[in-house]
């Protein structure tokens, strides 16, 4: 049947189609604002009696500076940035996230530190995890907990 002969509704489902094409599928550990894509939220098994872990992701493809400004999870009492780089006082946040640049939080470098465990962090778990910025809605991801930690 040529092209012209289908009718309308035919012609506007195979565009719909092809555009689904041109889509990128997002990954099981991305999750999206309307400024950023934060990438695998993670963080190593804790001991039983552990009392902090450390919060590691990567921020990318930021198209306006923001402010992480809040981190709530159900498992933890608060947040605080820690590592070279955090503030001396040791106090909570914001982090800053430039326009156009890529922030990775590592265990060894800047990073995020959970206070107050409620519970041990089990490999293998995953974990509600609300990351609130001063401009862009707040995101709801996942905590993942991937390997076991020295603590």
């Amino acid at each position: 049947m040529p092209l012209r002969a289908l009718p309308r509704r035919h012609l506007l489902l195979a565009a719909g189609g092809a555009c689904l094409g041109l889509a990128r599928p997002a990954q099981a550990c991305e999750f999206f604002s309307s400024h950023m894509r934060i990438w695998h939220p993670w963080t190593r098994a804790t001991r039983v009696d552990a009392d902090t872990a450390k919060l590691c992701m990567r921020f990318d493809e930021v198209q306006r500076t923001d402010r992480l400004i809040g981190v709530e999870t159900p498992v933890a009492g608060g947040v605080r940035l820690a590592g070279p780089g955090a503030p001396t006082a040791g106090e909570g946040l914001p982090l800053l996230i430039r326009e156009g640049q890529d922030l990775t939080l590592t265990e060894d470098g800047l990073h995020l530190e959970l206070l107050d465990l409620q519970q041990p962090l089990q490999i293998g778990r995953s974990y509600a995890l609300r990351l609130i910025f001063e401009s862009a809605e707040p995101v709801n991801a996942m905590l993942n907990v991937d390997y076991v930690g020295l603590r």
